[in-house]
């Protein structure tokens, strides 16, 4: 729950409700707590096909938030930013793939739908927070805010967060970081809320065949030639020629699935880089996934003050629910950008993805940034 300083008793708060069971105690705790919350439920995209057991966003969904928020005793409206979530995620994450990246849609979604234009939806009726079900813990403190890892690990999505700016944050509630997901599910049957059992959606919520390259096909090319998705060599890293792709789209560095059937003595081969500029796919052994270090632009410091002396030790994040491994970050003077030496070697590090940044002596958030490459 948010602690006091977080926001006043009695003012306004828009609860983003998915019709999952997590946004909907999120609601739940902030109208018992006396704050005057909006429920709102994002329409992003227009399925095609029936959600998935493990998706969102179905018409199930809309029905599962609004009788949430009616058993809750809080209004429940339904907006309209499938233009927002396409020009801002689903395009992001098309031209990403298409250059060779991995992208992270829920990081995108986070920063400029969620708060971007929920938090611009919430001004206008003068709601001073947006509430989200996240598994994170936020402290509003004098110095702005602090965002922590969620105490229970299984569930933590503090990563998901990390790119947002200290802006962002200081308007931001999530009720839930405090909880595990058993206590979440406990809360909403003590609302009695009938979605307390229901499954939680995993899959990126746009790919309803819960396979990103069906996301790829339908989109239409762009200008950028890349977008056409050719044909291009695969090779290993001494440059053999070992087969061809059909796109660098379908890849992802530390894949196996889908490299020809070439049979080496020294062990099974992984996606070790892809380079958009020659559409070429390199493959190696998997201690050839091993970097000690990478680059990163699109840095937001949520805690500048911990970068403003050099070098600092870190713990880093690179991707979801990965293990956090020690390193020593230091930002470009020059160009903003984010250098990172890990202590030990760091697997697959996939440009496009998020790296988080956490302090050493506990769960805090210092910031994020986007990975350009690992070296």
């Amino acid at each position: 729950m948010p602690t006091s300083n977080d926001a006043k008793r009695g003012t306004r708060v828009v609860a983003a409700m998915s019709g999952g069971v997590d946004s909907a105690v999120a609601a739940a705790l902030l109208h018992e707590a006396g704050y005057d919350v909006v429920g709102v439920t994002m329409k992003m995209y227009a399925p095609t096909k029936p959600a998935a057991a493990k998706s969102c966003c179905g018409a199930e969904d809309f029905d599962d938030a609004r009788r949430s928020a009616a058993t809750i005793g809080i209004p429940h409206y339904v907006l309209d930013f499938e233009e927002a979530f396409r020009t801002t995620v689903v395009a992001r994450f098309i031209d990403d793939y298409h250059n060779g990246r991995t992208p992270n849609p829920c990081v995108s979604c986070n920063n400029f739908v969620k708060l971007g234009t929920l938090r611009r939806f919430a001004d206008r009726i003068g709601a001073t927070h947006v509430a989200t079900g996240h598994y994170a813990r936020l402290v509003h403190d004098d110095d702005g805010p602090h965002l922590f890892a969620g105490d229970d690990p299984g569930k933590d999505q503090s990563y998901a967060l990390a790119q947002l700016e200290s802006a962002q944050l200081s308007t931001l509630l999530l009720p839930l970081g405090d909880l595990t997901k058993e206590q979440t599910r406990a809360e909403a049957v003590r609302f009695g809320l009938s979605i307390a059992q229901k499954p939680d959606s995993q899959d990126i919520c746009f790919a309803e065949g819960g396979d990103y390259r069906d996301v790829l096909a339908r989109s239409a090319p762009s200008t950028d030639a890349r977008a056409t998705v050719p044909a291009g060599a695969i090779v290993t890293t001494q440059g053999e020629r070992i087969g061809s792709h059909d796109g660098i789209s379908a890849f992802t560095v530390g894949q196996r699935r889908g490299l020809p059937a070439t049979h080496f003595n020294d062990g099974p081969r992984y996606v070790t880089r892809i380079d958009p500029r020659t559409n070429t796919i390199v493959i190696g052994r998997e201690d050839e996934l091993d970097a000690f270090g990478l680059l990163a632009n699109e840095v937001n410091l949520i805690r500048p003050e911990r970068f403003a002396h050099g070098q600092i030790r870190v713990r880093a994040m690179t991707r979801y629910r990965a293990p956090l491994g020690f390193a020593i970050a230091s930002i470009d003077a020059e160009n903003g950008d984010l250098h990172l030496r890990f202590e030990q070697p760091e697997r697959a590090i996939a440009p496009g993805q998020l790296v988080a940044l956490y302090a050493t002596d506990s769960s805090e958030v210092l910031g994020a940034a986007t990975i350009r490459e690992a070296v």
